[in-house]
This record gives structure tokens, C-alpha cells and sequence, in this order.
């Protein structure tokens, strides 16, 4: 009886970290939090936000986000989107296309281009104010590709047979295991010069060049950053810290200046939580569907 008393009694005296170990650390880590944004912002310098965009585009929500706590952050006077991308996506390109050209009415927005910003990355970028690249930068590659497989040799030789049921008689349109219909390719060759007029025409409005100038170009050919500027699709060469020179006198911002790179919710709780290392999880994605791609920059590496 007494041996149970003196263990209550030392249970009681251990400190908050020793009983809680788990939920301690969080409540400080939140008060951290919360002591940042009511006091942080209030201290921080007028500066310039980074949002980055790098490699192949499947999804714009991401970008979206943080454009957006750029745009509702007051010590944001401009924001320089730094590209690295062969493109991706058809949607979330035009997405993220969309959005600059909304921020953009409210702080100056420039592009800086890193390696390459081709295909989906080209469109991204002419939302912007102004674009830099480098001398060597890859740039354009404007078009459009849907690439499919044709697998059905294989399979006979497998002795593997595909069995479809589908309402509708272009439903497996692009199918791997048979051979394309010639009335198929006519409707995807349809779709895809739509989306292409679509990508000339967000180059021709964005950089005011001649539309019948910008078709010329426009057959998925890439351009080094000099022969960009030559032709209209970018304003300048410069590298990512010119760029941030160019906005930095073009706001008048004159005392110190600070990059802010933003860092969403999801960003923060995954960097807490990696269940991708602790449980040796691997994400797979299957992407299909229609790209503003430049698919041999990435087979060569130059992405």
C-alpha cells in the first residue's frame, strides 16, 4: 500500500515534458506558430516572392496556393515566378496561366527561366510582366501531343486477349491493345490543332506579336534564351538574380530587400510527418490525356 502511494506521488512531481512527450513538443511547436504570424510579418522587409515551378506539370493547385499567399502577404511587392519546366498537363497549365494573369493586376509578376521552360512551362510564363531567361536557356517548344502505345503484338504473343464492354463507339479511343481506326486519329488530330490554336493565341495576345508570325513558329521547335529574345518570346537575358535587380528598381524598392519563398499548410505537415520515409511508401500517378509537352528534353535530360 504505501510502495503504490510513493509511486502517485513521484508521477505527480515529473515535469509536463516527461508526462506528455508527444503532445508537449506539438503545443509549443503550434504556439511558435501562432507567435509568427501575429509578430513575424511586422518585422519582415519589403520584398520579392519566389514561387518555383519545376519539372513536369500534373496538377496546378500546388502553384495556385502559393501565388496566393504571396498575393495576400503585405511585405510582397512583386513576385518572380522561377521556371524549370519541359511543360506537362494541357489544364494545369492553362490554370496556372489564368492565375498569373489575375495576380498580375495587383503586383508586378515576372518569370525568370532556369534551364528550360518549354511546351506547358513556355505557357506558363508568358502570363507574366516581363520573362528573363538565360543565354542558354531552352525555350518554346510550342505545340501540343497525345502519345499512345499500341501493344497488341505483344499480347498475341502472351496469349493475353483484351476484353472491352463500352457504350459508345469512341470510348476506348487511344486503347493499347488494338490498332488505331483512321475516323479515331481524325478526332484526336481535331482536338489537338484546337488546343494548339488555343497555345498560339495566348503567345500571340500575351507577348502582342503577330499572330501569323507566332504559327511560323509554333511547329514544337526550341529556342535558346538569345534566339528567344531575337524573336520576341521573351523581353531580356538575364539570370535569376538580374531578374530580382530588374523588379527590385522597377518597384523603387531602395533600403534591403528580402526573397520570400512561400511554404503552404501541406508543405509544412508533410515535412513533419514524412509517412513516405518512415513506411517506405512510394506514390505511383498514371497521367494520359493531352500535353503541352516537349517530351525529348526530357529524354535527353534537359529538363
Amino acid at each position: 500500500m504505501s510502495f503504490s502511494l510513493l509511486s502517485s506521488k513521484s508521477d505527480k512531481k515529473k515535469s509536463l515534458p516527461r508526462r506528455y512527450p508527444v503532445i508537449f513538443p506539438l503545443a509549443v511547436f503550434i504556439c511558435l506558430l501562432i507567435i509568427y504570424q501575429f509578430f513575424g510579418k511586422a518585422v519582415v522587409t519589403p520584398g520579392i516572392g519566389i514561387v518555383e515551378v519545376n519539372g513536369v506539370i500534373l496538377e496546378s493547385e500546388p502553384f495556385v496556393k502559393k501565388l496566393r499567399i504571396l498575393e495576400n502577404d503585405p511585405a510582397v511587392q512583386g513576385i518572380i515566378v522561377r521556371i524549370n519546366s519541359p511543360g506537362g498537363a494541357v489544364s494545369p497549365s492553362q490554370e496556372i496561366y489564368s492565375e498569373i494573369k489575375r495576380l498580375k493586376k495587383k503586383k508586378k509578376v515576372y518569370v525568370s527561366i532556369s534551364s528550360t521552360a518549354a511546351s506547358g512551362g513556355y505557357y506558363i510564363a508568358i502570363a507574366a510582366d516581363k520573362l528573363f531567361a538565360n543565354p542558354g536557356s531552352m525555350i518554346g517548344s510550342i505545340g501540343v501531343i497525345i502519345q499512345t502505345f499500341n501493344v497488341e503484338g505483344l499480347m498475341d504473343k502472351l496469349g493475353i486477349k483484351s476484353e472491352v464492354i463500352k457504350a459508345g463507339k469512341n470510348k476506348d479511343i487511344g486503347s493499347a491493345f488494338r490498332e488505331m481506326k483512321p475516323s479515331e486519329k481524325l478526332l484526336l488530330e481535331r482536338v489537338v490543332k484546337d488546343t494548339h490554336e488555343q497555345f498560339i493565341t495566348a503567345v500571340a495576345k500575351s507577348r502582342s506579336l503577330d499572330i501569323d508570325k507566332v504559327r511560323e513558329i509554333a511547329d514544337g521547335r526550341v529556342f535558346t534564351g538569345n534566339q528567344a529574345k531575337d524573336t520576341g518570346l521573351i523581353d531580356d537575358v538575364a539570370s535569376f538574380r538580374q531578374t530580382t535587380e530588374h523588379m527590385r528598381r522597377d518597384l523603387g524598392i531602395k533600403e534591403k530587400m528580402g526573397l520570400v519563398y512561400p511554404t503552404s499548410r501541406d508543405e509544412i505537415l508533410d515535412s513533419l510527418v514524412d509517412l513516405e520515409s518512415l513506411l517506405g511508401i512510394r506514390k505511383i500517378v498514371e497521367q494520359s490525356g493531352l500535353f503541352y509537352l516537349a517530351a525529348p528534353l526530357i529524354e535527353n535530360g534537359l529538363n
